[in-house]
């Protein structure tokens, strides 16, 4: 691999956790659905199991998101760990982030944890979500937490 292709596999990594990143920070900036929504190719997926549902497309993704913030208002997400690989091509890869989320839900203060495993495709010069894909661990009540209460 040549400096060149090494750099550019580095400014990729870089440019898809920043896109992670952005997703996160338009979730705590009152779920932004629009800005959410355009993070993801227009044929792309978003599933977290459990209470999370399956969204595909850029249409249901938004308006998944503009109706959460009715039952999530407020959130804030640490997203950790990245651990993205860049296909040989150049133009897709895989990331995995785990997150911890604290939030308000139906007015109770909430613990929630998940991994993500997501997939990327870079569409002309731009990486983007072709899915978002959560496993959940727990959804607590703060004041239960997960040893006393999983998931609510």
């Amino acid at each position: 691999m040549t400096i060149e292709q090494r750099l550019q596999r580095l400014e990729d990594i870089r440019a898809i956790e920043r896109l992670k990143y952005d997703y996160a920070a338009f979730c705590d900036d009152g779920y932004d659905a629009e800005g959410i929504a355009g993070l993801f190719t227009e044929d792309g997926s978003w599933v977290v199991d459990g209470e999370g549902g399956s969204m595909n497309g850029r249409a249901e993704i938004a308006a998944h998101f503009r109706a959460l913030p009715a039952h999530i208002t407020w959130a804030l997400h640490f997203v950790t760990q990245p651990r993205v690989d860049i296909a040989d091509d150049g133009q897709s890869a895989t990331g995995r982030f785990y997150l911890l989320c604290l939030c308000t839900i139906d007015g109770d203060a909430v613990v929630l944890t998940l991994n993500y495993t997501d997939r990327f495709e870079k569409r002309d010069g731009r990486w983007m979500f072709t899915e978002l894909r959560g496993r959940t661990h727990q959804v607590s009540n703060w004041d239960q937490a997960w040893v006393k209460q999983r998931f609510r």
